[in-house]
């Protein structure tokens, strides 16, 4: 009789491990097919950047001409804006500008957002039925400040022109071959900075820079 009580507490033993067992593997397979599933939607929302990035390029070239000065509606900036914080992440930094991405106050950024949450972005596209991302872009001029580009005071960062020597040069150019890369500075550069946000609040953040 006592053998047959003890294997009986075995018993139990073991099929409480199977079914601990059990839990764990059904959790596992669960937060494997979670992930798995974020991934996807992160990958949605990386690849659907390249549509806003398009849109906003289309837009510097529709616009060429009035690019010297800010069109915060549409989310232009003519100036660099050096300490902007994207992503939010960066609360440690006192002197940051963030994107209102979500007309939100920022409330996507971590720490204190006052006065730091100035700057606008334009929507391209709107989470729909039909349309699984929110598209949104910031194009920022990469100047030292609003204006021509060629007035007193005014720094823009610009490709050097290739000067002479450039067509006899087999190799490899770099500034050690300081006769290729002199001439003139041709074109601006533009950073375009475009948030996607996905299923699940999936979000991306991708920066593209283009020369006009």
């Amino acid at each position: 009789m006592k053998q047959r009580g003890l294997s009986l507490i075995f018993a139990l033993l073991a099929l409480l491990a199977l079914s601990l067992g059990a839990v764990a593997l059904v959790r596992s397979v669960d937060s494997g097919t979670t992930v798995l599933g974020n991934l996807g939607f992160k990958q949605e929302t990386v690849a659907s950047t390249e549509r806003a990035t398009q849109t906003a390029i289309e837009w510097l070239a529709a616009n060429a001409t009035a690019l010297d000065a800010n069109n915060t509606a549409l989310g232009y900036y003519a100036s660099a804006t050096d300490n902007l914080d994207a992503t939010g992440q960066l609360s440690s930094h006192a002197g940051r500008v963030l994107v209102d991405w979500n007309g939100d106050t920022c409330a996507y950024a971590s720490g204190t957002v006052t006065g730091q949450c100035t700057l606008a972005a334009r929507t391209v596209a709107s989470a729909s039925a039909t349309e699984p991302v929110t598209l949104r872009y910031a194009i920022f001029r990469l100047c030292s400040a609003t204006g021509a580009p060629t007035a007193a005071g005014n720094s823009c960062a610009a490709p050097a022109n290739s000067g002479a020597g450039v067509a006899n040069d087999k190799g490899g150019l770099d500034y050690s071959k300081p006769a290729p890369l002199t001439g003139t500075a041709q074109g601006t550069y533009y950073r375009i900075v475009v948030q996607a946000v996905g299923a699940r609040s999936t979000s991306s953040i991708t920066e593209t820079i283009v020369q006009f």
